[in-house]
């Protein structure tokens, strides 16, 4: 990437002090790209749509955000601390405590995160591997023996097909899903 700047590689770290404090500031930069609404008409359904929406496009984006975001020691930015705030906020106003807001959070953030890694290839990896990801989950899917395969058709099946179920409108679905469960499971108004 500094090649591409036209910079050495160290010019950067006169502006920051380590590589975890560069991360930081990529992440800040990329989650920053989706504010959420302030609006306070704007319902806790609606910001976690934006919220999840916002981070499945930035993980299309810069498909090495998966594996950032999949540390336990995750990268905290200041613009995803503001996103937290606020849904928390808006998850409090519609009657759902903060423990369960909690859940709420990491149920959200993990169905974003975990499709986000089965389905979106870091053209990197594509690259080094010269197969694209749909190309070996069918491989995969076919690899199974006979005897595998007859005694676990569905399995085999799901990962022959795994690719054309996976990504964007699974991932709405899903998210959709959760978002119904949540407000059943806590009686929490969908429409305020």
């Amino acid at each position: 990437m500094a090649a591409t700047l036209g910079v050495s590689t160290m010019s950067s770290y006169r502006h920051v002090k380590d590589r975890d404090d560069l991360v930081v500031a990529m992440v800040d930069t990329i989650t920053g790209r989706t504010p959420l609404p302030r609006d306070p008409g704007v319902t806790w359904p609606e910001l976690i749509r934006t919220m999840a929406l916002g981070d499945w496009q930035a993980f299309v984006r810069h498909p090495w955000l998966i594996s950032v975001w999949s540390t336990p020691r995750r990268r905290v930015d200041a613009a995803s601390l503001d996103q937290l705030e606020l849904v928390l906020e808006r998850l409090e106003r519609a009657g759902i405590d903060r423990s369960a807001g909690y859940t709420v959070i990491f149920g959200v953030a993990g169905l974003t995160l975990g499709m986000a890694a089965m389905a979106i290839d870091d053209p990197g990896e594509e690259l080094k591997s010269g197969v694209d990801l749909a190309e070996w989950r069918r491989r995969t899917g076919m690899d199974l023996d006979e005897q595998f395969a007859a005694d676990h058709g569905r399995a085999a099946r799901f990962m022959a097909e795994l690719h054309e179920h996976t990504g964007y409108s699974n991932f709405t679905a899903a998210l959709e899903g959760f978002i119904t469960g949540i407000a059943t499971r806590y009686g929490a108004p969908l429409t305020h």
